[in-house]
């Protein structure tokens, strides 16, 4: 007879709304009486096999299962049509576990793939069996797919309800983003039409009511800029300046903290005490806003990033604002990069698996990695859909931070330096100020989707063991990862990401860490607090709570430095 080791599709429920599918590889022959099909071609070892009393029972529970479910456009009935699948799957006893939960990750994420991913029942099967081949560690997979009806599908990606509130409240918290993704630059009424596509007689309306409320205020010469009068806060005293100040050399801040969005500001800045802010508005050119306090025995200084859009100008500013702050004080020992970024979800081990609210700290990769941050400068698809990337890297050659934030790690969450102490303190103080709530987001809120092509959306289930989250952050050590073109694309990201073992991604740094390099600071962190599972830029419900939970670890990781040499005043 002629037996062959094939993939072999047998279905034991078969329903309008559930159906059952096993997978197995097995030994049969062509022509035994159950066989149904015989694949042929580039198709060949795949068969369907009719009779579902040839499926043995498994003795022993699934050994991996992922759960998910399907949001696809009907575009026939103008509508949704949800789907909720479930793969299980049992391995060869040669393979640990270790590699199994790595067979499955790995498996499931070449199923999401957005240009393969298949939008019918039979392709998706198909798929399954074609894949299946490849993984000889994979002895039986079970699919159980369900179609779930009457569910109202609200927040995700598909979900396009209007959004119901006035006019003027979208139009405030629209011209409250742009101002303070801006900050500290100040915009004319042009830019603000511009970036927000709203009419200049709604824009303008609306900012004389957020002058009242304190959130904006104008300049001499018309343009607007975030207010950072922060009434609440009466030890923090902001002072506008023409240029900077000199500072005394024993108050010379040796440590530096750079940050993104305004919300990090603020998270960092309620880790300072003894507080002043200088601000040097401009006409042309780039505004300047440093913070300068202490934390512990330094004296640190702060500022904050400015980015309108994503251009290659954007980032290039990013660089030059970085430069301009290590040239103005130049006795800066170390550099904290602490903000928002996406961590990099693992589908099947809970161990790996990275979690809103969590914390990466950038590190290389064990054993011998070579770079903690990794920059995508493009990258090119072959026909056959190989992805191949044109990267950059850096890792810091000093590495007395990250040794510090493993010393933390090494203690339990609630002892690591204080962490969680400052994290409550801070949210205590920041509870009133800016309007801004930065506890933590219920856990219902922690969703993580993925975009599989032609208005189709899936979401994932959080690993086994990790569905539930975590009542503290988790702090994590891994790569990071940037560039903007590597996370449009959800599958492209997280190729890069098993190829490069990036763990969070952030807002394309790599000018900033070119500055970094270029003034010789070798001594430098990147912490980042997840907020999505995107680039940090996504997840705006979550961006307060990751902000204060990377400050958090920040301030614990500058109160262990040893104390800098404090110089005579005439130094």
């Amino acid at each position: 007879m002629n037996e062959q080791v094939s993939i072999v599709m047998t279905s034991t429920v078969k329903s309008p709304d559930r159906n059952v599918i096993v997978l197995e590889r097995k030994t049969i022959a062509a022509n035994d009486p159950s066989v149904a099909h015989v694949a042929k071609g580039r198709n060949r070892g795949l068969i369907v096999n009719k009779d579902p009393s040839l499926v043995a029972p498994e003795p022993n529970p699934a050994e991996v299962s992922l759960r998910f479910k399907v949001y696809m456009l009907n575009t026939v009935k103008d509508e949704i049509v949800q789907e909720s699948r479930t793969l299980e799957f049992w391995f060869e006893t040669s393979a640990d576990v270790t590699r199994r939960f790595n067979m499955a990750h790995d498996y499931f994420q070449k199923i999401l793939k957005s240009d393969q991913f298949p939008k019918d029942y039979f392709e998706f099967i198909k798929r399954l069996m074609e894949l299946l081949r490849q993984y000889d560690g994979m002895r039986r997979l079970q699919v159980s797919i369900e179609t779930i009806h009457d569910v109202a599908i609200r927040n995700t990606p598909m979900a396009k309800e209007e959004d119901s509130r006035p006019l003027e409240v979208v139009a405030e918290e629209k011209l409250q983003d742009i101002l303070e993704k801006a900050f500290p630059n100040a915009l004319q009424l042009e830019d603000l039409v511009r970036l927000s596509e709203l009419e200049a007689e709604l824009i303008e309306r609306v900012l004389e009511t957020m002058v009242v409320k304190g959130i904006v205020r104008q300049m001499g010469d018309g343009r607007w800029v975030r207010n950072i009068i922060h009434a609440s806060d009466l030890q923090h005293e902001i002072i506008e300046v023409k240029s900077m100040p000199s500072v005394t050399a024993n108050q010379q801040p040796t440590v530096a903290i750079l940050c993104l969005h305004y919300c990090e500001r603020l998270a960092i800045n309620a880790m300072m005490e003894n507080k002043v802010t200088f601000v040097r508005y401009q006409r042309e050119g780039e505004a300047n806003a440093y913070t300068l306090g202490t934390i512990g025995k330094h004296r640190v200084v702060c500022t904050k990033l400015p980015t309108i859009g994503r251009s290659r100008s954007a980032q290039i500013s990013s660089g030059n604002a970085t430069t301009r702050l290590l040239g103005s004080f130049q006795k800066v020992e170390h550099v904290l990069l602490v903000g928002c970024g996406g961590g990099v979800p693992h589908y099947t081990d809970s161990a790996r698996h990275v979690r809103l609210g969590d914390v990466i700290v950038s590190a290389p990769a064990p054993p011998n990695g070579d770079y903690a941050y990794i920059c995508c400068e493009r990258f090119t698809k072959s026909e056959s859909g190989a992805v191949e990337f044109v990267t950059k890297s850096w890792r810091p050659l000093d590495t007395t931070l990250l040794d510090i934030v493993e010393k933390l790690m090494a203690e339990s969450v609630d002892s690591a330096g204080g962490f969680l102490q400052y994290m409550d303190t801070a949210m205590r103080e920041l509870v009133h100020d800016e309007g801004l709530d930065f506890s933590r987001p219920p856990a219902d809120a922690d969703k993580l989707y993925m975009s599989v092509g032609d208005d189709s959306v899936v979401e994932l289930s959080h690993p086994e063991g990790n569905n539930e989250l975590a009542p503290l952050p988790t702090i994590r050590l891994g790569v990071i990862g940037g560039g903007k073109s590597v996370v449009k694309e959800d599958d492209v990201r997280l190729g890069f990401a098993a190829k490069y073992k990036v763990m969070a991604f952030d807002d394309e740094f790599d000018q900033v860490l070119e500055s970094i390099h270029g003034n010789r600071n070798d001594s430098y962190v990147i912490i980042r607090g997840i907020s999505d599972y995107r680039d940090g830029n996504a997840g705006r419900e979550w961006q307060p709570y990751a902000s204060l939970s990377a400050a958090a670890l920040m301030k614990a990781v500058i109160k262990a430095l040893p104390p800098p040499a404090i110089p005579d005043d005439d130094d």
